[in-house]
């Protein structure tokens, strides 16, 4: 698929998976984007005998449940028609047609996590971690570039300030952060201290914290890494890999700061190498950075570091497909820190994104929008949503209360381990 965020211009895919049809969809606010499947493109739920395969849908670009249970709504299944790409033609939109659930450790029912990262110290700063506390969330994921101040202890203040004293952190190190990383005062015997927090409530953990480091709590596997600040491109790589190839957690997010130029919306250069990106596609980890401070997700990916394949774009932009070779990028990079312009000259060609928030340019679901105030905000995901372990549903909001960007997540395969 290739397409211009600016423009919305599409092309269609070529995918070699049963028979596919690619047509505009109709309707106010997405007249672009492609149709998946079986579907009529004009959103009624009725058959097309004039495509020359089994599943029907009705065309609204999210997949029409295709029978082969991978939610991709591609394939000769008897969907259901409604369009969300279950995959079992039952209607539940669960994909499993009733069977049992995939196999692995699933994480609490209606787990919600917080993610944010490059925080600053102002009021940003304290009105986003308020947020995460008003909305929730059992903890706290932090991608890196705490204060910008080198100062720990007033960090953790702040963070004390807001969160309370006891409230689980799990964070990796940023660039701003290593000049005052170790010691007794520094930013790891911060995060050593609130990820106890964590281990006191159960969880577990191995590994350095802040840098190469991995924990499961509440039944979320976190597989984070100091890539391309304190740690290596190929330890990284090699260790993250193992990690999330050893778990049994249906739910993995890999965390790290840095990133590659094609994985953010604005400037920043290429720093991490994709081998971490390719550890945790291959291994069914959705990918969470930071340091360009905007806010940024991909489509689902299944070829991280193949930019002429789009880097395996493919899908619809509110569904994400996470397994054993596919998944996701996110930047959180809205955590307090002043916030950065789309850098038009070096991603205008970026045929991945789906959602793009940054001070210039606000596309939401490939449809961009042409009035709006960027401000600061965290990403929020909810696990083991609607009874389904295999389902999440995943939201950013900002701190004026606006929810920026929202879709569902699907865990397609069996766990990692």
């Amino acid at each position: 698929m290739s397409r211009n965020p600016r423009t919305h211009e599409f092309l269609c895919p070529l995918i070699v998976i049963g028979l596919l049809a690619c047509s505009e969809a109709e309707g106010e606010g997405r007249d672009f984007g492609p149709t998946w499947g079986n579907g009529d493109s004009t959103g009624e739920d009725e058959e097309d005998a004039s495509l020359e395969s089994n599943g029907d849908g009705d065309g609204d670009g999210f997949g029409d449940g295709d029978g082969d249970d991978d939610g991709d709504g591609l394939g000769n299944g008897d969907g259901d028609g409604d369009g969300f790409g279950d995959g079992d033609g039952d209607g539940d939109g669960d994909g499993d047609d009733g069977s049992e659930p995939l196999s692995g450790t699933p994480t609490e029912e209606n787990l919600r996590v917080a993610f944010i990262s490059d925080q600053g110290h102002n009021n940003n700063t304290t009105e986003v971690l308020e947020l995460v506390k008003a909305e929730g969330a059992a903890f706290l994921v932090i991608a890196g570039d705490f204060d910008y101040k080198d100062e720990p202890s007033a960090w953790e203040a702040l963070t004390t300030a807001t969160l309370g004293p006891d409230y689980p952190i799990f964070a990796v190190v940023g660039n701003h952060d290593e000049d005052e990383f170790f010691g007794s005062d520094g930013y790891q015997s911060k995060i050593i201290l609130r990820q106890q927090n964590a281990i006191d409530d159960g969880a577990s953990c191995t590994g350095d914290p802040g840098r190469n480091n991995s924990c499961t709590y509440k039944g979320l596997f976190l597989a984070m890494s100091g890539v391309g600040v304190l740690d290596g491109k190929g330890d990284s790589a090699d260790y993250l890999r193992e990690q999330l190839a050893n778990n049994d957690a249906i739910w993995s997010v890999c965390v790290w700061h840095k990133n590659m130029n094609d994985m953010q919306a604005g400037g920043k250069s290429n720093a991490t190498g994709w081998g971490v990106y390719q550890a945790c596609q291959d291994e069914a980890g959705i990918v969470i950075t930071g340091h360009e401070q905007s806010y940024s997700r991909t489509l689902t990916l299944t070829d991280l570091g193949n930019e002429t394949s789009a880097h395996g774009a493919t899908g619809q932009p509110e569904l994400m497909v996470v397994g054993q070779g596919s998944t996701f990028v996110s930047v959180v990079g809205l955590g307090g820190r002043a916030i950065r312009d789309y850098e038009a000259k070096k991603h205008d060609d970026d045929t991945w994104w789906a959602t793009i928030y940054t001070t210039n340019f606000y596309l939401n679901s490939w449809l961009e929008v042409e009035d709006w105030s960027p401000k600061h905000g965290a990403l929020f995901i909810d696990f083991n949503v609607e009874g389904d372990p295999n389902k999440a549903h995943a939201y950013f909001k900002n701190t004026d209360g606006l929810i920026v960007d929202k879709y569902d997540i699907v865990r397609d395969g069996n766990s990692g381990g």
